[in-house]
């Protein structure tokens, strides 16, 4: 009985991380820059067409863009210190990211 017991407890722990749930994929990736004031990201196919806010920490909504390809660079050269939120949004999906002025 305790051979059973030992057994089945084992592969109860053995298929215990197949059951669980998979990680939530990001539909858009942001891709790493070399230079500072440049926010770089990668969007899945079904983004294309979808729109990108920036928005100001104060909630003021500095620029507002479409996305014509799956690649958007966002410069910050000419924006006032502090942190940005980027809201992509197509239909019923939202994205959103922040971005930090130093």
């Amino acid at each position: 009985m305790k051979t059973l017991f030992k057994s089945l407890f084992v592969l109860v722990l053995l298929t215990a991380p197949a059951v669980q749930a998979a990680p939530r994929e990001e539909a858009v990736d942001v891709v790493p820059s070399k230079y500072k004031n440049l926010f770089v990201f990668k969007a899945e196919r079904k983004f294309v067409g979808a729109t990108v806010e920036v928005y100001y920490s104060n909630g003021d909504l500095v620029t507002t863009h479409t996305m014509e390809k799956r690649k958007m660079i966002i410069d910050f050269c000419d924006v006032k210190f502090g942190e940005y939120t980027i809201r992509i949004k197509k239909g019923n999906e939202v994205e959103e990211y922040r971005y930090v002025k130093k």
